[in-house]
């Protein structure tokens, strides 16, 4: 299925039900300790689905807390959406029901098809590709985990973050693994998705089908994507660049080496292809293209959080002279530039501290004046109105202030809660670096202040770098015209 310019269409509309079920039941229910199915139905009832939710146990099971059946046609009323969570020898006879029930949509959760590369399992994907496309049933699966909508409710953990307020990202797996993953990374960084599709072997909805929906989906600003192969190359290409064209797509491509490939086939029974072919189809659509989560949820704050900039001009602040010289070095690899800083910047940094140790050259080695907080208001004003630089890297190793503490306790929470005060209103984009110490605990918690105030923080200079980077020749392409 590939949406027209003119969207908002039937097409569009159709596939937007899938999110808006009035009711949900799932299949496989039983009262057995670790039952998958109770995980679903759990995951719907903590996150509060406006609509009924069905059990549906052939073993007779009652289960707890929902409307219990044997089977799905016993369900009084229609059943909107299903989540089918059986042994796959059960799965004709199961989408039989479906089929018969007129379900809008089907999650099937159950592996065992092509990633088998066994001929039974290829069979069954034929038959259910097959019932789909005579009733009109959509399918997501399978081996996927499904949906997850928590402005409605939708879910396929418990534990996922709730809907609080509108989402600004949406993101289609092929892995649940990597759904999961993504979706509490970017949590943790204070992302709000607005839908997660984990569709698995896609035998029926597959990735440039749901590209599509999310590229003319209203709320969703960023479209994240994971791929280990897809059963439509003809079609992703164009999705990709459709999507590409209208809104930052990032994407994490599974199954790049020899040894990813087999296990890519082996998982989903994704079809690969070759490296150069992914890597030529990312850079026509445009595409970012990242090697893991945490450059994908980097990445993602940096385009969400700051004003964009296409600069190379860095201005680096560091506790430390050996330090900056080799984050210097790092910046220059990743394609920044660390100039000095004009002769009115300096003199005016002069003026604010101009300590033993202390260097208001570029890097800007602040050495002790990092204990100085009531200095840091006047420093970023400055460096904010400087005319030289596009951009501030800010590395704050909180373990220099464990020394200090012994005799001026409450410094490191008071320094940090100063540095987050006199970065708050800068015009020029500025990120945080919290490089991992042995007081884990401490940097988590300070993090969150920086979390919540809005800035990107990341746990190294590299990464913090590398995905600046990315950011960076985004925005260049599109400010060029380009993809």
């Amino acid at each position: 299925m590939v949406f027209n310019s003119g969207m908002m269409d039937s097409a569009y509309q159709k596939l937007d039900q899938i999110f808006h079920p009035r009711s949900i039941a799932v299949i496989g229910a039983s009262n057995r300790t670790g039952n998958t199915a109770g995980m679903f139905l759990e995951a719907h009832r903590v996150l509060n689905f406006n609509g009924p939710i069905y059990a549906v146990a052939p073993t007779g099971d009652e289960i707890p807390d929902f409307p219990s059946f044997r089977s799905l046609n016993d369900i009084p009323g229609p059943v909107d959406h299903v989540i089918i969570a059986v042994p796959a020898m059960y799965l004709p006879g199961v989408i039989s029901d479906c089929v018969q029930k007129r379900v809008r949509s089907v999650a099937i959760f159950t592996s065992g098809f092509s990633e088998t590369g066994e001929p039974e399992g290829m069979e069954l994907e034929k038959m259910i590709r097959e019932k789909a496309r005579e009733s009109g049933m959509r399918v997501i699966g399978p081996n996927c985990m499904g949906i997850y909508y928590p402005q409605n409710g939708m879910s396929f953990r418990a534990d996922l973050p709730p809907g609080e307020g509108p989402g600004e990202v949406s993101y289609l797996s092929q892995s649940g693994g990597m759904a999961f993953g993504a979706i509490f990374l970017g949590n943790r960084f204070g992302l709000k998705y607005h839908k997660v599709v984990s569709y698995g072997n896609e035998v029926d909805l597959c990735s440039p089908e749901l590209l599509d929906y999310f590229t003319e989906d209203p709320e969703t600003k960023i479209i994240l994507t994971y791929i280990e192969g897809t059963r439509d190359g003809r079609a992703l290409a164009p999705a990709l660049i459709r999507a590409g064209a209208k809104k930052p797509v990032v994407v994490l491509k599974g199954g790049l080496s020899e040894t990813g490939v087999r296990a890519a086939a082996s998982h989903t029974g994704a079809m690969g292809g070759s490296q150069a072919t992914w890597e030529a189809v990312f850079r026509q659509a445009g595409a970012i293209q990242v090697d893991n989560l945490d450059e994908m949820i980097g990445v993602t704050l940096v385009l969400r959080r700051l004003p964009k900039f296409t600069g190379r001009k860095m201005i680096i602040i560091s506790i430390s002279g050996g330090l900056s010289v080799n984050f210097t070095d790092r910046a220059e690899f990743w394609g920044f530039e660390v100039p000095e800083l004009s002769a009115e910047t300096n003199q005016k940094l002069k003026r604010f501290f101009d300590l033993p140790g202390t260097s208001v050259k570029n890097p800007i080695d602040m050495a002790a004046a990092f204990m100085i907080f009531p200095i840091y208001q006047d420093v970023f004003r400055t460096l904010d109105e400087d005319a030289g630089s596009d951009l501030i890297l800010l590395v704050i190793n909180i373990e220099f202030y464990a020394y200090v503490e012994n005799f001026a306790p409450g410094i490191t929470d008071n320094s940090l809660h100063a540095f987050l005060e006199a970065i708050k209103g800068m015009k020029k984009p500025l990120a945080v670096v919290l490089p991992s110490v042995i007081t884990e605990e401490k940097r988590l918690a300070f993090e969150q202040l920086f979390v919540q105030a809005g800035f990107p923080v990341f746990e190294s200079v590299d990464r913090a770098l590398k995905v600046l980077n990315l950011a960076r020749r985004y925005h260049q392409r599109k400010s060029a015209g380009g993809r």
